[in-house]
């Protein structure tokens, strides 16, 4: 399945925002860690600093407890003084470390402990609970960064907004201007704030354009050259041919033949011809008349095969030169006749369709040593492209090929 598109203004606001979200929820990670941190390094060095303090003054202590003055640290020598549940909590094999207590209700302690010149052990414990964060003062705290956050992002967008509509502005411009199908030649309008990309492509897509339009007029100068060069030999050549059968009274069949094939070649090189030219220029021909022509001009293809022509349909129009249908008609009359052995062709036109059906081997199934290899088909193809009219040829499940050309109904 398919992502749907997104407008480049969008985007730019969706990663924006996204990166905005996921860089405060790890700098926010970090500042809790980072507190944490802080906070456990402070009481451990208050705790390190009391006992030092106290045993210079107090080489050997003589009370197995007590309390230390400042933040009120208690000490013990040994563990025999200690409260049930906080000896539970002492391992006795620590020797001059640092280590925590979690005490339940009784607080959350850091504690330190030394060994004295004596052999006994020191331990130093201070209550932290009092002077840690709760929940709610991190709550606080995670508000406020928040805040920060969310009018920090409020004023990003503001200026990311401004700064993105430069940029999807003239986009949306040169796809409406390159969309339209009209030249864009001096339509390429991108205001000068914006970015250097952009302006550069739009000068890339106007020098583009004017290279494509000159290899077009280029092609139309050729076909109006190649169009005399070609159509005045034949003309002439077809000339000759009626003069010919003119003085041979109409009865030779070589001299209808040779008109036949003139009258082809003129017809497929006018077709060819407009292949370079524009089709919203082309006049609708009656395509019913066509075929009518084309079923006379290759009737006798058929031979001594049982094969019928019939045609049905009369008075439509299709949109494209007369030459051109009879390219289109006359190429797929010709190969449905030629893979035709008997039974029928049939010739359909109604309006927005012609339908060539025939009851031969089938497309796609015919001896690869009988296959021609003209312009035939492709020429077909290539034609109804440029006349945007849709042109199919499939096989039949009984028998033989459908070839089929669809146009919008002419007003």
């Amino acid at each position: 399945m398919m992502r749907a598109s997104r407008r480049v203004r969008s985007m730019i606001m969706r990663l924006f925002v996204g990166a905005m979200v996921s860089s405060f929820a790890v700098f926010t990670l970090m500042v809790v860690i980072f507190g944490f941190s802080l906070e456990d390094e402070i009481f451990d060095l208050q705790v390190r600093d009391a006992a030092t303090e106290f045993i210079n003054e107090n080489p050997s202590p003589l009370e197995l407890s007590g309390t230390m003055p400042g933040l009120k640290m208690t000490y013990y020598i040994g563990t025999e003084a200690m409260p049930d549940w906080l000896k539970a909590q002492v391992d006795p094999t620590y020797r001059n470390g640092a280590f925590e207590v979690f005490g339940k209700e009784h607080g959350h302690f850091h504690a330190l402990v030394r060994t004295l010149d004596d052999g006994r052990n020191l331990y130093v414990f201070f209550n932290a609970r009092p002077f840690i964060r709760s929940t709610p003062q991190i709550k606080g705290f995670l508000v406020i960064i928040g805040g920060m956050v969310a009018l920090g992002l409020l004023i990003s967008l503001f200026f990311l907004a401004r700064m993105s509509r430069k940029v999807s502005g003239p986009l949306e411009h040169m796809a409406q201007v390159l969309g339209d199908g009209d030249s864009v030649a001096g339509r390429m309008t991108i205001p000068k704030s914006a970015p250097r990309e952009l302006q550069a492509l739009a000068r890339a897509i106007e020098d583009r354009e004017a290279r494509i339009q000159e290899l077009i007029e280029r092609e139309r100068q050729f076909n109006r050259d190649a169009s005399h060069e070609l159509r005045t030999p034949l003309s002439v050549a077809y000339g000759a041919a009626e003069v010919l059968e003119e003085k041979e009274g109409g009865k030779s069949r070589a001299l209808m033949r040779l008109k036949a094939a003139i009258k082809d070649m003129q017809q497929l090189t006018e077709g060819i011809l407009w292949l370079g030219r524009d089709p919203g220029r082309a006049q609708a021909c009656d395509v019913s008349a066509v075929c009518a022509s084309s079923i006379r001009a290759y009737g006798h293809l058929v031979g001594d095969r049982p094969v019928t022509i019939r045609q049905e349909g009369e008075g439509v129009s299709m949109p494209v030169p007369e030459a051109v249908a009879h390219v289109m008609v006359g190429n797929i009359l010709r190969n449905a006749l030629s893979y035709t052995e008997e039974g029928e062709v049939l010739v359909s036109a109604a309006e927005g369709t012609l339908e060539i059906t025939d009851t031969g081997v089938g497309f796609g199934h015919a001896d690869p040593a009988k296959q021609g290899f003209g312009v035939g088909l492709t020429l077909v193809s290539r034609l109804c492209d440029h006349f945007r009219i849709s042109f199919e040829a499939t096989a039949r499940p009984d028998g033989g090929t459908v070839a089929r050309l669809t146009w919008r109904d002419i007003d």
